[in-house]
């Protein structure tokens, strides 16, 4: 039964696609349903099921697929998606169904079921990608031939039982499945552009999270090694154990935005370098800002005459902890380490913008000063955009790296053994895990579950702090944009003297506190979480649930992607710091924008409320007094020519 299940599971996607063929709403649920699907099914299931095969490997080269799809970036032809999903779909297919034909699928309607439901979406997935490139005949033909490979796996099992083919062929899996997310994510994209699709779509991708968990359960692939949690129990301890903190953070970040204004540009204009440094870094380190979104904040301060040095200090502590990261850092690290963290952070954005500023001559700074903008607005407005600031747009931005970060932590919790990590040679974990997190782009707060699993294996304390730094405080992105603003020389120097700096306060941290003193835990117990644990869950799900219904799941997930498009290029203006923000795929701000030929870049909008915009806006302002400087953008990787941007400057 389970041979004719299978087959017909796969075959099932033409007359699914034709059920919602030329109805927009459906469609883009549908859509949504398998972005969802095929994304998760990589993630939890087939990523999952190569390291079962073949161990460690599989996680390498699947970074290695990842790393080369996110180079190569938009060189790589649009047929890349569809062809990588081709042939991991078809080894994949294999190697389950060699895997079912062993050991069994077991008995029963829960049996059956998971068979089902694990095809459907891969066979959904498969021809949601392929038509539009090889059209129905074609992406009929490849269809069948992938159940067919599925099938063949299925009937001779014995196929392959040497360790070397299959182990090889599990590596090949896990590279494809690598390199395949970015691809998904340049996928089709039509039907979800208005409110409406977005909202079906974000319907579709909450019913395929519950066929992903339904998946899980019924058709488990890992076990979790002796002494170890399970992934899914994992998950809902460190959701319990941090969505307290998260959602007090949340709303202190909103209060937070509402107070910082005019009196705190004109407070970082004064004193010395090292005074506007320490300004700086006292000013970003309790916001929530990821060290993507807080490069146009970064211009904007300068384009308002705030000091290099200040500025500079802020750009590197806006995103290294905040006021989210903090909370949930001491009930998942403790407070040793939670206060490393905040000192760390401090030392290593006062020393950048003292040392780094230096390389900077004044003029260059001075030439990018724009001029004041209106009123502050009133006490009552401000709460009320700040509140909007700290449950819509933070949310919006954090929301999935925290779910990545629980996700991976909770996968990592039973793949490894305990004290795994220990055996690294002493010494080396704080530059290896200091260097990993240089080029990262990681979330402070999603970061964190991550870490504290990592700690109990055995990472040493300074190796967690080393990269706790340099995570959060740069990327690729923020080395593009530093080298476009001030050249490559200030760049090299900024990355030196960050990871430099993150690395003896972690051999440092090593010197004086012992990797076994317990300073992470993972939870083992439910004891003690009560309601005010279950009440916050339910009440921070609603807000992400929220965040993924009005962005849809492309546009939420996009906030994951190094170089994406989180503003269609326009630069805040740093009038209030209270008002400046950078938006997602979905934001729903509109303040007007000035018309504009089609294909150009959106002019610079001056405005009391200056906005970063990404596709589908939609949030509502009232009118404002505005200056237009046409065609002003912060230059980024996604620059088509490099050099000579073609948005111009």
């Amino acid at each position: 039964m389970t041979l004719p299940l299978s087959l017909a599971a796969w075959v099932l996607a033409p007359l699914v696609e034709w059920c919602v063929r030329g109805r927009r709403t459906a469609t883009a649920a549908l859509e949504g349903l398998v972005f969802v699907a095929l994304g998760g099914m990589v993630l939890v299931h087939i990523l999952p099921h190569g390291l079962a095969l073949a161990g460690m490997g599989a996680l390498g080269a699947a970074g290695v697929g990842l790393g080369l799809a996110l180079t190569l970036g938009r060189r790589l032809p649009a047929t890349a998606g569809p062809v990588l999903a081709v042939v991991g779909l078809a080894v994949h297919a294999a190697l389950e169904g060699r895997a079912l034909s062993l050991h069994g699928t077991g008995s029963g309607a829960l049996a059956m079921l998971a068979v089902v439901l694990h095809r459907l979406p891969l066979g959904l997935g498969l021809w949601w990608l392929v038509r539009p490139v090889v059209g129905t005949l074609g992406a009929s033909a490849l269809l069948v031939a992938v159940a067919l490979v599925g099938g063949a796996g299925l009937g001779w099992g014995g196929w392959v039982l040497e360790p070397g083919p299959l182990q090889a062929a599990a590596l090949v899996q896990a590279f494809i499945a690598g390199a395949f997310l970015p691809a998904l994510f340049r996928g089709r994209a039509g039907g979800t552009e208005g409110p409406g699709q977005r909202l079906a779509a974000g319907l579709g991708a909450v019913t395929a999270v519950a066929l992903l968990v339904l998946v899980s359960h019924a058709h488990p692939v890992l076990g979790a090694q002796p002494g170890e949690l399970g992934a899914g129990t994992t998950f809902l301890h460190l959701s319990l154990e941090t969505a307290p903190a998260l959602l007090a953070a949340y709303v202190l970040t909103g209060v937070l935005q509402a107070f910082l204004g005019e009196a705190s540009l004109a407070w970082l204009k004064r004193g010395s370098s090292l005074s506007q440094s320490l300004r700086g870094t006292v000013v970003g380190l309790p916001l929530a800002l990821c060290s993507c979104g807080v490069l146009p904040v970064y211009r904007g301060l300068i384009r308002k005459g705030v000091p290099i040095a200040a500025a500079l200090s802020f750009l590197v502590a806006a995103p290294e902890i905040g006021v989210g990261a903090f909370l949930v850092s001491v009930p998942l690290i403790g407070w040793p380490l939670t206060l490393a963290r905040l000192g760390g952070a401090f030392v290593v954005a006062v020393l950048s913008g003292i040392l780094v500023s230096r390389l900077i001559p004044a003029s260059q700074t001075a030439a990018m000063a724009a001029p004041a903008a209106g009123p502050t607005p009133p006490l009552r407005e401000r709460l009320a955009h700040g509140l909007r600031e700290g449950l819509v747009e933070s949310v919006d931005h954090t929301a999935p790296w925290i779910i990545v970060g629980v996700g991976m932590a909770a996968l990592v919790e039973p793949l490894l053994a305990a004290e795994w990590l220990s055996r690294l040679p002493p010494g080396l974990d704080v530059p290896l895990f200091a260097l990993l997190g240089v080029p990262s782009f990681v979330c402070a707060s999603g970061a964190t579950p991550l870490v504290a699993v990592l700690l109990h294996k055995g990472l040493s304390p300074g190796a967690a702090l080393a990269f706790l730094i340099t995570g959060p405080a740069t990327n690729v992105t923020t080395f593009a944009v530093m080298s476009r603003l001030h050249g490559r020389k200030v760049t090299l120097a900024f990355g030196a003297v960050v990871a430099g700096t993150s690395i003896v306060l972690g051999l440092a941290l090593n010197a004086l506190v012992p990797a076994q003193t317990g300073l992470a835990h993972v939870p083992r117990h439910a004891e003690h979480e009560g309601p005010l644990e279950w009440v916050s869950l339910v009440l921070l799900g609603a807000l992400f649930l929220a965040s993924l219904l009005r962005q849809g799941p492309r546009g939420f997930l996009t906030q994951l992607l190094p170089g994406a498009d989180h503003g269609e290029g326009a630069v805040p203006t740093g009038d209030k710091l209270s008002e400046l923000h950078v938006h997602g795929p979905a934001c729903g701000h509109d303040p007007g924008h000035a018309p504009r030929t089609p294909g150009t870049r959106p002019p610079l909008v001056l405005t009391p409320r200056a906005h970063v915009h990404g596709p589908g806006c939609q949030h509502g302002h009232a009118p404002v007094p505005r200056l237009v400087l046409p065609q002003a953008h912060v230059h980024g990787p996604a620059c088509e020519d490099g050099k000579a941007c073609p948005h111009g400057s």
